[in-house]
């Protein structure tokens, strides 16, 4: 069976076609990780002492050598099915509350159904049903958690439903001014929602703060004249662990290039770091490259993922069009790469960036970081069929 990406943003016609091949956000495999379990011997990567940076002010990280690599590793917790089917499989939406428990959603067969695993991934219930009454849930679901382990779900009939951490239904109040579209959208420790894509009225302003009755709170970071204009998609990726900021990621395009913002819920501009990479030219209008995935861990280390065309990809798209064609998804996956990198934003240090190639990855299922840790899952099917979900931890070692 086949799965789906959660949340991706409306993009340009010109971007689509690239953003199709983009269809597995952050991915780990067996095939990945599994021969890094080698590795466990060696040292812990290396950081440098924090420094402090001026707000505002852009830090430009060079290219350099690299003191570490990325190592992914099974933890032990598997979330399993059932053969029988008596109870719902574990889907390809997994996020974790402070307690270790995990839930998830969108498992085939199994619509607007969430389910609880224990820290140590035994199944322990599910929740949800479908329909548009309290506690009733609609398609396929994003899951969001704040910092009182209440669990915020955007479903397909265009609402957000609040559970609290007993899965207890709180309430529910329309998403057309929360949106909750993964990586784009954070539910902060408050329970209010910080949101940055294209839907709203209001294009002078990236982020969009709303308190939990879904009425706009707050709008800031004012949107520059070399990025606006009609058909520009705005949306940026987003990353949150706790507290009163939060990354942003540049918008597809942005002549600025890979910059990646710290900014305080106040709407103050804290930090900026602009990545000099060589290979991310955002003019480049056929070999397109975007900031797909942020993630920042409680230790300061800023996970980012890259999604980039390779040099075959504009080429093979001018084949396909001359001929009245379209690249399939197995060509698209072979032309297309991921550059996983991790920043040190104490010291605005690049530890560690590794290419995979999206073809290899193909199967593979997006999955999130887990709030503040450096944990994610994978989503698997067997050759029978039967899905499985295994929580995996991201490590760096020194090199």
């Amino acid at each position: 069976m086949r799965t789906r990406v959660l949340g991706c943003p409306k993009v340009p016609m010109r971007e689509a076609t690239l953003f199709a091949a983009f269809a597995f956000t952050f991915t780990f495999s067996f095939a990945l990780y599994g021969g890094a379990v080698g590795h466990s011997a060696h040292a812990p990567c290396p950081r440098n002492s924090p420094q402090s940076f001026d707000p505002g002010r852009v830090t430009v990280i060079e290219e350099g050598e690299l003191p570490c690599h990325l190592v992914f590793r099974p933890t032990g917790i598997r979330l399993r099915a059932v053969p029988d089917g008596s109870r719902p499989d574990p889907g390809t939406m997994v996020v974790r509350d402070s307690q270790g428990r995990l839930y998830t959603a969108n498992a085939p067969g199994w619509e607007a159904v969430i389910s609880v695993w224990d820290p140590g991934g035994e199944y322990v219930s599910s929740f949800g049903r479908p329909g548009e009454g309290p506690g009733e849930l609609s398609g396929r679901l994003n899951i969001f958690v704040d910092g009182q382990d209440r669990l915020h779900v955007r479903d397909n009939s265009l609402s957000w439903s609040v559970f609290s951490s007993g899965h207890e239904f709180l309430w529910r109040v329309s998403a057309n001014a929360m949106q909750g579209l993964v990586r784009t959208t954070a539910i902060l420790d408050n329970g209010m929602a910080l949101t940055s894509n294209d839907g709203y009225a209001d294009r002078t302003r990236y982020f969009h703060l709303v308190d939990s009755t879904g009425a706009l709170y707050r709008t800031f970071a004012p949107v520059g004249d070399e990025v606006s204009g009609a058909g520009v998609s705005l949306w940026r990726t987003l990353a949150y662990g706790g507290g009163d900021t939060f990354w942003a990621g540049p918008v597809l395009g942005d002549p600025r290039g890979y910059l990646l913002e710290e900014w305080g819920l106040d709407g103050t501009l804290r930090r900026a770091f602009r990545r000099e990479a060589s290979w991310f030219d955002p003019r480049d209008e056929e070999n397109r490259v975007a900031v797909e995935y942020l993630h920042i861990d409680e230790s300061g280390l800023l996970y980012v993922v890259v999604i980039r065309a390779t040099e075959g990809f504009a080429e093979a798209m001018k084949k396909a069009r001359r001929l009245g064609q379209r690249l399939t998804r197995e060509e698209r996956s072979a032309l297309t790469e991921a550059v996983v990198e991790i920043i040190d934003t104490r010291s605005g240090e690049l530890l560690a960036s590794e290419v995979y190639p999206v073809s290899e990855a193909r199967e593979l299922v997006p999955t999130q970081l887990f709030r503040g840790i450096k944990q994610g899952a994978v989503y698997r099917e067997g050759r029978d069929g039967i899905p499985s979900v295994t929580i995996v931890s991201v490590d760096l070692e020194a090199r």
